[in-house]
């Protein structure tokens, strides 16, 4: 278990975690999610730092969210 910055998708009422994104750097995440936003306007996009499995660059499960 790491902590990491993730781009987080949720979707529906109440919101529920559908796909996450190990990200570099806040900053980047940011970025990120104006361009999500823009594209969609039914889905909800956060960034934050979450306790997750990575391997080989990718989040492979996420335990809890700050």
């Amino acid at each position: 278990m790491e902590i990491v910055i993730s781009l987080l998708l949720f979707l529906g009422d109440p919101p529920i975690l559908k796909e996450h994104l190990l990200m570099k750097n806040l900053g980047e995440c940011l970025e990120r999610r104006r361009i999500s936003m823009r594209s969609t306007n039914n889905a909800e996009f956060r960034c934050m730092r979450v306790k997750a499995v990575v391997k080989d660059g990718k989040i492979l499960s996420i335990s809890n969210l700050d």
